[in-house]
């Protein structure tokens, strides 16, 4: 443990990659930096958390904490040897718990929501009224548009539902991604002449611009085939909008989307697409949903004509940003309990093995043994 900063436990807090982990893993490291003295990478220390699963060896942490949300239901045998080889984890739903334990995790496993942010529910700064002055009922989705995002199809099927006659547009919102997937994009939308409004947005924006246009919107469409757990759709309920998205099996969302706050379409399983950053984690076996895509343009229609009651006054409180974080708090508490016992008996060994070797120029095999 360090002797260093008042006796601080050590702490990385680490994430191999991922728009929505780096800006948890920020929030983490903003709440615990007073409390623990906060690493730069390195792969020795007292507790590592870990966001996401990582090949690199985090063996000489005293304790390590994983979390591990589940974009695919089969994972590699030895992606699972690694996994249990951290003391916790975390996975974000209920529905991604029972995919490590049918994966073979025998670790503890804690349910700890991702969460909205403190700011979402803070007054709107104009941003989206600034952008789209002319009233029409606006869809949105926001993506990453890798394949698992299923963005093309979510697209293509609005610009066979809608024409120009309709009230209506679609905002896509992308960070930043590749200008082939843009030109790609754009190259859907001229097949459809006499499509409706249809925005993509490709830029970072600052949180509150962010923000504006969630609150902005009026439906929330999420067609991804798999999701650890969408932070978005989150958003979207919080903020009391219309919801299209899956009737899951094996998505996160399923812990907080439900018939009464979202209009569920029928899937059927498919076989997963793995792409090269996911074909070290998950086997072809694994497994995806793919929805009814006739379905899906009912309920667009369905939507935009005001024919859906949605209950929009669930309590999202679990999810708010001081909750979560409590829990995580609660989580390092008593890991750091274990961090300082296990120094102790690291300690109390040690002068043993000192005191026999010098009294008896011979050590008891007793005194031999690795504590964990």
């Amino acid at each position: 443990m360090s002797t260093q900063k008042e006796n601080k436990i050590n702490l990385l807090v680490w994430t191999r990659s991922g728009e929505s982990l780096k800006i948890i893993n920020e929030d983490l490291k903003q709440e615990f930096k007073e409390k623990y003295n906060l690493l730069n990478y390195t792969r020795r220390g007292d507790m590592l958390l870990m966001n996401h699963i990582h090949l690199d060896d985090f063996s000489k942490f005293s304790r390590r904490i994983l979390i591990q949300p589940m974009d695919g239901t089969v994972m590699h045998p030895h992606i699972i040897e690694k996994i249990n080889n951290f003391h916790y984890i975390v996975t974000p739903s209920n529905i991604s718990k029972q995919l490590l334990e049918n994966n073979g995790v025998t670790k503890p496993i804690r349910v700890i929501p991702n969460y909205y942010d403190n700011s979402l529910l803070d007054e709107d700064n104009g941003f989206f009224s600034s952008l789209f002055p002319e009233k029409k009922y606006t869809f949105y989705t926001e993506s990453t548009a890798i394949h698992r995002k299923n963005i093309d199809r979510t697209l293509r099927n609005f610009l066979k539902e809608f024409t120009e006659e309709d009230n209506v547009r679609l905002v896509i919102k992308l960070n930043e991604v590749p200008k082939n997937r843009i030109l790609h994009l754009k190259k859907l939308l001229k097949k459809y002449p006499n499509r409706p409004e249809v925005i993509i947005i490709n830029k970072k924006l600052p949180k509150e611009y962010l923000h504006s246009l969630k609150k902005g919107i009026d439906c929330y469409i999420c067609l991804s085939y798999m999701e650890g757990f969408c932070i978005p759709l989150l958003d979207a309920v919080v903020l009391k909008k219309d919801i299209i998205t899956l009737d899951t099996k094996i998505s996160g969302y399923g812990d907080f989307i439900n018939e009464e706050n979202s209009i569920l379409l029928p899937n059927r399983e498919i076989p997963i697409f793995l792409s090269p950053g996911d074909s070290w984690i998950y086997l072809k076996e694994s497994k995806w949903e793919n929805v009814d895509y006739v379905e899906y343009r009912k309920a667009l229609r369905t939507v935009f004509n005001g024919e859906y009651t949605f209950n929009k006054n669930q309590d999202y409180s679990q999810y708010s940003q001081k909750n979560v974080i409590k829990q995580y708090n609660e989580l390092l508490n008593l890991v750091s309990e274990e961090v300082v016992e296990r120094e102790i008996k690291v300690r109390e060994l040690a002068q043993r093995r000192y005191d026999e070797h010098f009294s008896k120029f011979r050590m008891n095999p007793d005194l031999n043994r690795r504590i964990d």
